[in-house]
């Protein structure tokens, strides 16, 4: 059987909790032929994708990090865990060196999208998923904010949405180039 939904909200106007569910969530939930046990689907929503787009007057890119919400102290579950490092593992684009510390990887398919909006092949520095856990329901509620299991407040979680900090290391972002890359032309999905 598929568990049962348990993602609620608050409604401040009559102070009463809500089913946050949508209709295509309901839809997956009571289809039988979608049954989490009996077929061992596993149906997860991703909360948000925080996406810049950054020139630093000699190259543009984009920045991109997936985050996670858990809400009162909510924890992730078995399944949730297991996506989040899968999708965490497929995102990232920058890798160890020995010796310059973090460097973002470049070759083809790596690093080189096509922008849509900007009509034009730009790099991509992507910063894979990441948990954001509130001991309320949100910053301004909450007692307590981590980032990664890392205790943070409001004001570092601004600069961490706004790409100050480096989502990774929670310290100022270099977004300096170190080196050059090739651009390389990449298949459109959408025209």
């Amino acid at each position: 059987m598929t568990r049962q939904f348990n993602q609620m909200f608050h409604c401040p106007t009559c102070n009463t909790w809500q089913t946050a569910e949508t209709a295509f969530g309901r839809w997956i939930r009571n289809n039988t032929e979608l049954d989490s046990i009996k077929d061992k689907i596993v149906v997860q929503d991703q909360d948000y994708w925080i996406h810049k787009y950054q020139d630093n007057g000699t190259k543009s890119f984009k920045l991109l990090v997936g985050v996670e919400i858990k809400t009162m102290g909510a924890e992730l579950t078995a399944a949730q865990r297991d996506l989040l490092h899968i999708l965490n593992q497929l995102m990232r684009n920058r890798k160890q060196t020995p010796t310059k510390g973090v460097k973002w990887q470049a070759g083809p398919g790596i690093n080189i999208v096509q922008s849509l909006m900007h009509n034009c092949d730009v790099r991509l520095r992507s910063f894979g998923m990441h948990v954001l856990k509130f001991s309320g329901l949100g910053p301004d509620d909450s007692d307590s904010i981590f980032w990664d299991s890392k205790p943070i407040d409001a004001e570092t979680l601004t600069k961490i949405l706004r790409f100050d900090l480096d989502p990774d290391t929670l310290k100022p972002l270099d977004l300096k180039p170190h080196h050059r890359t090739h651009a390389n032309k990449v298949m459109r999905l959408f025209k």
